[in-house]
C-alpha cells in the first residue's frame, strides 16, 4: 500500500494510517475481507510517497500536501521498497499516489477499477475527514467495487 506522507499522529506513533484516517482505512480493509485491522496491517507492507510530515495548512484544518521536492527526494526509497517486496498487489491511496503509478486523472476514472498485471494496482480514494469525494453516492459505489477488487485479489494470493 502507498499512501501520501505521515500526519501529526503518525508523526507521535511511528505507524502509518494510525490517526482518523486510518481508523476509517481499517473500516475499508473490514470490507474487502480482513478479519480485522491487526491481520490487514500484519499482512500488509504500507509505505508513503514522502517520509516526513509536510506540517499543517494555514488554516490549521488540515495537512499540507507533500511538496513536489520533497516526493522527488523520497522517490529512490519507495522505488527501491517496492524492488525488494516485487508486490503482486499495489493499493495506492490517495490523488497523489495514483498520480504518482498511473499518471493524471480524475479520481473518478480510477476508484473502481483495477490496472495492471504484476502488481495489480487498485485505487482507493483517500480515507481522509477532510476528503469530500464520498459524499456522492456514485462514488461510494465506486469505493465498494475497489474493495471488492482488493478482497478478490487477497483471494487469488491465498492460493
Amino acid at each position: 500500500m502507498v499512501g501520501q506522507a505521515p500526519g501529526p499522529a503518525e508523526r507521535e506513533t511511528r505507524r502509518p494510517f494510525s490517526g482518523r484516517a486510518g481508523k476509517e482505512l481499517d473500516r475499508w480493509m473490514l470490507r474487502a475481507g480482513f478479519r480485522d485491522a491487526e491481520e490487514f496491517r500484519r499482512l500488509t507492507y504500507i509505505a508513503a510517497l514522502m517520509r516526513c510530515f509536510p506540517g499543517r495548512n494555514k488554516q490549521d484544518t488540515g495537512d499540507l500536501p507533500p511538496p513536489p521536492a520533497g516526493m522527488a527526494n523520497c522517490a529512490h526509497w519507495l522505488d527501491a521498497e517496492l524492488r525488494l517486496l516485487k508486490p503482486r498487489v499495489l493499493i495506492l491511496v490517495g490523488q497523489m499516489a495514483i498520480s504518482r503509478f498511473l499518471g493524471p486523472a480524475a479520481l473518478e476514472e480510477r476508484v473502481g477499477k483495477s490496472f495492471g498485471k504484476r502488481p495489480v494496482m487498485i485505487p482507493l480514494p483517500h480515507p481522509s475527514g477532510q476528503n469530500r469525494w464520498l459524499n456522492l453516492p456514485a462514488n461510494r459505489d465506486r469505493l465498494v467495487a475497489a474493495l471488492a477488487l482488493i478482497a478478490e485479489q487477497r483471494s487469488n494470493l491465498a492460493r
